[in-house]
């Protein structure tokens, strides 16, 4: 189903909500998630709390080393 459709359906469903249902159907529309959810898998984890080590170490790591690291993660999903 595309937006339009989904949007004319939900609309269409509207309709049918009972009144004393449509502040907590207005609640549900306004809420905003206000920091994308990314689901890391335990490998990437790791690398993140590794990262985070040598940040609080101050080691450096060169931009065309991340270029690759990021290339490969990305590759794998």
């Amino acid at each position: 189903m595309n937006a339009i459709d989904l949007r004319t359906h939900i609309a269409h469903r509207l309709a049918d909500v009972p009144d004393n249902a449509l502040e907590e159907v207005n609640t549900m529309l306004d809420f905003k998630i206000s920091e994308p959810i990314i689901r890391c898998s335990d490998e990437q984890r790791r690398a993140i709390a590794l990262a985070k080590q040598a940040i609080a170490k101050g080691e450096k790591v060169y931009h065309k080393d991340v270029q690759k690291a990021v290339e490969l993660c990305l590759s794998e999903n």
